[in-house]
């Protein structure tokens, strides 16, 4: 496996574990990129990491937890992203277009 770094253009296609590296390493819950142009919200829905270890003493199970994280693609030109962290809310738009109206009412 390759490490991640800054060059990395991370898009919806990018490999679930290199994600996941990449926000370990920065040791955050949201990563918002720019470098692949697109517009796209990848979801880490948290589980777990099994891992097998075999030393002089025998072999150890360990398994590591991991939270809900996303990755958040920013898009380019005169498409861009909105986020409120207060509320988690994520909206995607192209600049000069009408942004659909959100229905009002009870939930």
């Amino acid at each position: 496996m390759q490490c991640a770094d800054v060059r990395d253009s991370l898009g919806p296609d990018s490999s679930p574990l290199l994600l996941l590296v990449r926000l370990t390493r920065m040791d955050v819950n949201h990563l918002f990129t720019a470098r692949s142009g697109q517009q796209f919200r990848l979801e880490l829905t948290g589980g777990g990491i099994d891992s097998q270890v075999q030393d002089l003493e025998g072999q150890r199970q360990q398994r590591q937890s991991v939270p809900q994280r996303q990755v958040i693609g920013i898009g380019a030109g005169v498409h861009y992203t909105l986020y409120d962290p207060g509320s988690d809310r994520l909206d995607f738009f192209i600049a000069g277009t009408k942004p659909k109206q959100r229905a009002r009412g009870f939930a």
